[in-house]
């Protein structure tokens, strides 16, 4: 069985929506954001014209720019839902890592080097 960690639980008021089973396709499309797991290989605004050929919609954009040698979500945004994902660039970030060392290494080394990647980092996009 998976352990779930649960950030937040919210309840969304009617009077400003609907369960999500209640609205129409075109609207989920209209006013969807995709957080898209990218393979290897594609640009960023690769994986954006694939979904606008797969969805037939006019308008689509990513949050952020991940290389084509990386793997990661990537958020995109579809039609009126491509403003939101500008609100994603400057959003607190949190990253999971997951790694198979293949020597026996001292647990302080290893929690030194994490440390390198805790507060503000400043990336250049590729």
């Amino acid at each position: 069985m998976a352990d779930f960690l649960i950030k937040a639980e919210d309840e969304t008021d009617p009077e400003y929506g609907c369960l999500p089973e209640e609205r129409y396709i075109k609207e989920h499309i209209n006013k969807g954001v995709i957080n898209l797991d990218k393979p290897l290989g594609p640009t960023s605004h690769e994986i954006d014209s694939w979904v606008k050929q797969i969805l037939h919609v006019q308008k689509v954009g990513h949050g952020g720019t991940l290389d084509p040698k990386v793997t990661g979500i990537l958020p995109i945004g579809i039609e009126s839902a491509t403003r939101v994902i500008q609100l994603l660039l400057g959003a607190p970030k949190e990253y999971v890592c997951l790694l198979k060392l293949h020597n026996n290494v001292e647990e302080a080394r290893i929690h030194n080097v994490f440390q390198e990647f805790q507060g503000k980092i400043f990336q250049t996009p590729p």
